[in-house]
């Protein structure tokens, strides 16, 4: 038989949906994560100089300003800058998995009820794929640099 089959999907395995809609949540969430933690570092960063000239201009003990009672924890993020960053991609990048393969379980198991299966074409894999030709454009003389 030559050219393309068609072919009717009636239900996709959950094994391999659910492996991919981790993938699918994992990789953007810990690109997220990333930034959120540079993110949490470099804001640590800008409210403790912010704090400290605010108590310099202001002559006010710098526990009584907004965050005051907070100087430890933000000196720590600042810090430990090197462990925020990841911490905060891995954590956000399983959570996100978590939502990818409950996200993947759901559509593959109502796939078939929902979709009434979808309609796919085949080609025979030892057979190389047309390729469409392509038509030429002529130059003219006048196109030419003189």
């Amino acid at each position: 038989m030559r050219g393309p089959q068609r072919f009717r999907i009636a239900s996709v395995p959950i094994g391999p949906a659910v492996l991919t809609g981790a993938w699918a949540g994992f990789v953007p969430g810990l690109f997220i994560g990333a930034i959120l933690g540079a993110a949490i570092t470099f804001g640590s960063g800008a409210v403790l100089d912010w704090m400290r000239q605010l108590s310099f201009t202001t002559g006010i003990d710098q526990t009584l300003l907004p965050f005051g009672d907070r100087i430890g924890l933000l000196q720590t993020l600042q810090d430990n800058w090197l462990v925020v960053i990841p911490t905060a991609a891995l954590t956000l990048g399983l959570l996100s998995a978590v939502i990818g393969t409950l996200t993947a379980a759901v559509v593959s198991a109502s796939y078939g009820s929902l979709l009434q299966g979808l309609e796919v074409e085949l080609e025979p894999a030892g057979e190389p794929r047309a390729r469409p030709e392509r038509r030429r454009r002529f130059r003219r003389d006048s196109d030419h640099a003189a």
